[in-house]
């Protein structure tokens, strides 16, 4: 009897360590706030557990547009992140609560009567918090909210980009 119970308690400690997904990918769609301007903001990543509880997770941002005023001229800010983050998490149930810390570099490129400014780029801290609901072993959907800090354009100071999202991931085990 003891041999059994040790036995079964082996088997849920394994299935549990094996709860976060070898390599995992998904997108992102939502809302995005930077320097009183929204837009839709979508992304795409993908990741490992490298461990039970801890990931490595990297993609991209299509942060939105954002309109900018050079004093003489209107245009916008087409604005992008490439990023890699670590990615806590804690599975319970069916349900997956998560951070998410790294580095991101962003990219502004100038648009419409702003073309001629060329683009700003830079490289800061990302963060961020979610959770997801597996609706089978291999698909989760959940929400997700991220800051991009940093992010200077050549008409405004250090502002972050903030962004809440809904997302849908595969998992591959």
């Amino acid at each position: 009897m003891k041999k059994t119970l040790l036995a079964l308690a082996l088997v849920g400690a394994s299935t549990s360590a094996f709860a976060d997904a070898w390599l995992y990918g998904g997108v992102s769609v939502g809302r995005a706030d930077y320097n009183n301007n929204s837009d839709t903001p979508m992304s795409f990543h993908v990741g490992t557990g490298i461990l039970p509880i801890i990931g490595v997770e990297g993609g991209y941002w299509k942060h939105g547009n954002f309109d900018m005023n050079n004093g003489t001229a209107n245009g916008y800010a087409e604005t992008g992140s490439w990023y890699g983050a670590l990615k806590p998490s804690i599975d319970i149930g069916p349900i997956q609560l998560y951070a998410k810390g790294g580095i991101h570099h962003y990219t502004a490129s100038y648009k419409d009567g702003l073309a001629s400014e060329g683009d700003s780029t830079g490289t800061d801290l990302m963060y961020g918090v979610g959770a997801e609901y597996f609706v089978t072993d291999m698909l989760s959907i959940g929400a997700s909210w991220q800051t991009f800090n940093g992010v200077k354009t050549k008409f405004s100071d250090d502002k972050n980009i903030e962004s809440f999202t809904l997302n849908a991931t595969i998992h591959i085990f």
